[in-house]
């Protein structure tokens, strides 16, 4: 079930008296599959992402997500919690784990499908009219591996190549960026991801963003390609149980090590040559 607009089978059936309108049809009418991860008994989330993607003609491919309070032990083979507690300077919590697992899980499925491109979403986005042009758009430009369509903030912004008269690609020299909330990756790179994102030592967002560790080329939409729903948003970052999981300043020194290190890995990584190029027909 691919994210399409249902009206280009009419305007196909008129492009076929016309070659040029017909090729320039093919060009543009790529077809993407959204999958969107849900968990079961967040059936409000389900409904309301649903209906947002409605109002564009999307059509979702939904992803269970993983309850990391419901996993057992023999389950959490995926997470290294020594290495997530020594670079990251913080308990893991079962919310971060089931983000992480949930995401593998719907990499899993893009790298074994036959499409060459998948949005991966979470159930807290809201769709807008720019997300259809943009995609349609970024599939004619090679170069990338993962493009992050919204972010918690934007902080020296580098923008490197223009999609449309709307949206530009780019990479911040601070970080991080913050959410994995929703973003377009090729079926070659999913596959990649499944490797270097394994075993969880970071927050999902955090791994994500991480390029320059996974070899891979990540960039950002420079304005909000999607929504965050303000009714659903998750409220793990400024909850009191997230701020407890900080461990003491005396088992934070590797962290500090590791953030100093990968801050300037960044700024390198932001700042390197690039090339984005129209795809060659």
């Amino acid at each position: 079930m691919p994210c399409v607009v249902e009206h280009w089978d009419r305007v196909r059936a008129v492009a076929s008296t016309s070659p040029d309108l017909e090729l320039n049809l093919k060009r543009i009418s790529v077809q993407i599959p959204v999958y969107a991860i849900n968990m079961e008994r967040s059936k409000d989330r389900w409904e309301a992402l649903r209906d947002s993607a409605a109002r564009f003609d999307i059509v979702l491919r939904r992803v269970e997500a993983v309850d990391g309070r419901m996993l057992k032990e023999s389950e959490l083979a995926g997470l290294d919690e020594p290495a997530f507690r020594r670079i990251h300077g913080k308990r893991v919590l079962p919310a971060e784990i089931g983000c992480y697992f949930s995401h593998l899980r719907a990499l899993a499925e893009i790298a074994a499908g036959p499409d060459p491109y998948a949005v991966i979403i979470e159930d807290d986005i809201v769709f807008t009219a720019d997300f259809l042009p943009f995609l349609q758009s970024l599939t004619r430009l090679s170069g990338w591996d993962v493009v992050k369509l919204v972010n918690h903030r934007l902080s020296f912004l580098r923008r490197i190549r223009r999609v449309n008269t709307t949206h530009g690609l780019g990479r911040c020299l601070h970080g991080p960026l913050g959410s994995s909330a929703a973003y377009v990756v090729t079926r070659e790179a999913a596959a990649r991801l499944l490797g270097v994102l394994h075993p969880m030592r970071l927050p999902y967002d955090v791994a994500l963003e991480r390029g320059w560790a996974g070899g891979y080329e990540i960039f950002t939409a420079d304005k909000a390609v999607v929504g965050l729903s303000g009714a659903l948003i998750s409220t793990i970052g400024g909850s009191p149980a997230y701020a407890h999981t900080r461990l003491p300043p005396w088992k934070r020194l590797g962290t500090l090590l590791f953030r100093a290190t990968d801050y300037a890995q960044r700024i390198v990584y932001a700042l390197r040559r690039t090339k984005i190029e129209e795809v060659r027909n």
